[in-house]
């Protein structure tokens, strides 16, 4: 009987804004609680998963720069063992490869000369 009191005394607008503002409150409350922790699980999770790419990435790096190592170690036991010139021409084809490999990642590398 309460709600009737208040709607005699106040009147329907009042009683309206007052169930309004209950909803609107009910409202941003689960907005705050429930959707705020949806979105820290979420992002939690898409953390993970960027630490574990950065990871492989890593390791991906140490791979090729291992297989790296290993191609020049062969390819100077190749020249050592051949010993006709060959030498000469496969440290000079190695000199070329990284020469290309630090001009492509310079700063000049898309410059023109003009």
């Amino acid at each position: 009987m309460e709600w009737l009191s208040i709607l005699e005394q106040f009147g329907i607008p009042i009683c309206v804004a007052l169930a309004f503002g209950f909803f609107i409150w009910k409202q941003n409350k689960y907005i705050q609680d429930d959707l705020s922790n949806d979105l820290k699980d979420k992002h939690d999770r898409l953390e993970g998963i960027l630490v574990k790419l950065i990871d492989q990435q890593k390791k991906m790096q140490l791979e090729q720069k291992g297989i790296e190592n290993s191609y020049k170690t062969l390819v100077e036991v190749i020249a050592k063992l051949s010993g006709n010139g060959l030498r000469d021409k496969f440290l000079r084809m190695q000199e070329r490869n990284e020469n290309k490999k630090y001009w492509k990642n310079s700063k000049w590398a898309n410059y023109t000369f003009s």
